[in-house]
């Protein structure tokens, strides 16, 4: 009797390494990496909030009729769900009640504050990255 060995092709041994290993790189990525580097804004008819996210420190500034109030602090994340983060900042600032913030991200495009509701949009001006003029 002559058996054949069947041979199967290296993509199909290959195939389901690939997938795995791409879920499990996808896995490892979490929605907070989509704030990183990027500034989001949340407007009503008399406050406006930006919170800035940059590696471990955040931007944060409210402004009124009156004038804005700066703060930078950096900050600890703590992963609640896939999509529920609280944010721990060193240095509370002083229009904030407390020293943590609850954040729900929704996509890349925004997050919502868990506390207030208030959604906060990309801000379409810090996608552009402009060359300074170089000086001759």
């Amino acid at each position: 009797m002559d058996h054949k060995k069947e041979k199967t092709p290296l993509i199909a041994k290959v195939l389901p390494l690939l997938i795995l290993a791409f879920v499990f790189i996808a896995g490892c990525r979490n929605n907070f990496d989509n704030l990183n580097g990027r500034v989001f804004l949340y407007k009503d008819s008399v406050y406006e909030f930006t919170a800035g996210f940059d590696k471990d420190t955040l931007f944060y500034i409210m402004k009124d009729a009156r004038r804005p109030f700066f703060h930078k602090t950096t900050f600890k994340k703590k992963k609640v769900d896939d999509s529920t983060f609280i944010i721990t900042v060193k240095d509370k600032p002083k229009f904030w009640d407390k020293d943590t913030w609850e954040i729900v991200v929704t996509d890349d495009k925004g997050f919502r504050s868990k506390e207030s509701g208030n959604y906060y949009n990309l801000y379409s001006d810090s996608l552009i990255v402009k060359k300074a003029p170089e000086f001759q």
